[in-house]
C-alpha cells in the first residue's frame, strides 16, 4: 500500500517558485550573518539606535514591508531583521534572506515554559519537535529535528564568553497556539520538551536544506507548567533587548 501523498518529501532544492525568483529586479546582496529577531518593534528600534546601519531593503507582503538592515557591530556588519511569528512565515521570510546571502544565522525569541523555570531566563534548543507543518516542506517526516553540531557549540562558548549560563533544551514547536492542551502538554513533556514556542523546528529545517549554520536562544515567557493555570507572567518583555545584544556580540565573533 503506498504512503499517504501528504507523507511524501520532494528533495528537489528548486521550485516553480524561488526564494529569489526576483534576484533580476531586487539584485540584493545581503551580509552573510543573520539577527533574526522575534522582538518587539521597541526593542528593535531602541537596538538600531545604539549602532551604525543603513536599511538594505525589506521583504514585501500583503501586511507590509519587514525592512532588511545592515549593522555595524565594528569590524562586522551582519543583516537583521524582525522576524514573523509562525513557523510558515518566519520560514518563508528566512528562505528569501538565504536566496540573497544569508549562511549563518541566530534566531532570537521568546518561550513558553513546561517545566518550572523563571522567566526570562535564556534556553539553548539542542533538538525541538515537529510539531507543525512547514519544516515537512523542508525533510522527510519525522518527530524531531537536531540542531546539534560545530556552530551550536561555537554559540554556546560564546554565551559562556559573555556569563550567559548555557541550558540545553528540547523545545515544542507547534502551529497551534490556542491548542496546547492538558493532554498535549503532558505529551510533550514526556518526549523531553521544556518550553513550547512556534518556530525552532521549521527554521533549523529549513536552514539544514539549504546548508547554512542556524542556532536560536529562547528565553523563557509565559509559564504552562501548571495544567489547571496558564501564566503569563510579563511574555518575557524583560529579556528583549538583553537577547538582541547578546545574539549581536555573538554573531560579532563567530
Amino acid at each position: 500500500m503506498s504512503k499517504p501523498f501528504l507523507t511524501q518529501f520532494d528533495p528537489n532544492p528548486s521550485a516553480v517558485l524561488d526564494p529569489d525568483h526576483e534576484r533580476a529586479e531586487l539584485d540584493y546582496h545581503f551580509p552573510k550573518k543573520l539577527l533574526f529577531a522575534f522582538i518587539t518593534s521597541e526593542a528593535i528600534a531602541n537596538f538600531l539606535s545604539q549602532y551604525p546601519y543603513r536599511k538594505l531593503g525589506h521583504y514585501d507582503c500583503f501586511e507590509g514591508e519587514t525592512p532588511i538592515y545592515e549593522v555595524n557591530l565594528g569590524n562586522e556588519k551582519i543583516t537583521f531583521c524582525q522576524a514573523k511569528i509562525g513557523a510558515a512565515a518566519a520560514v518563508e521570510l528566512l528562505d528569501w534572506l538565504i536566496g540573497y546571502g544569508v549562511r549563518q544565522v541566530i534566531a532570537i525569541g521568546s518561550s513558553g515554559v513546561l517545566v518550572d523555570l523563571p522567566e526570562n531566563y535564556f534556553l539553548v534548543p539542542i533538538k525541538a519537535i515537529r510539531d507543525e507543518g512547514t519544516s515537512f516542506h523542508y525533510a522527510p517526516a519525522g518527530n524531531f529535528i537536531s540542531l546539534e553540531g560545530p556552530y551550536l557549540r561555537r554559540v554556546e562558548e560564546l554565551m559562556q564568553q559573555n556569563n550567559f549560563k548555557v541550558k540545553e533544551v528540547t523545545t515544542w514547536t507547534t502551529d497551534g497556539f490556542f491548542r496546547e492542551t492538558p493532554a498535549k502538554v503532558k505529551q510533550f513533556k514526556e518526549l523531553g520538551a521544556s518550553c513550547v514556542e512556534m518556530e525552532c523546528a521549521a527554521l533549523a529545517t529549513c536552514a539544514n536544506f539549504r546548508q547554512v549554520d542556524f542556532a536560536q536562544i529562547l528565553f523563557t515567557a509565559d509559564s504552562l507548567s501548571d495544567l489547571e493555570k496558564h501564566e503569563d507572567r510579563s511574555w518575557g518583555r524583560d529579556a528583549h533587548e538583553l537577547a538582541l545584544q547578546l545574539a549581536a556580540q555573538i554573531l560579532a565573533k563567530i
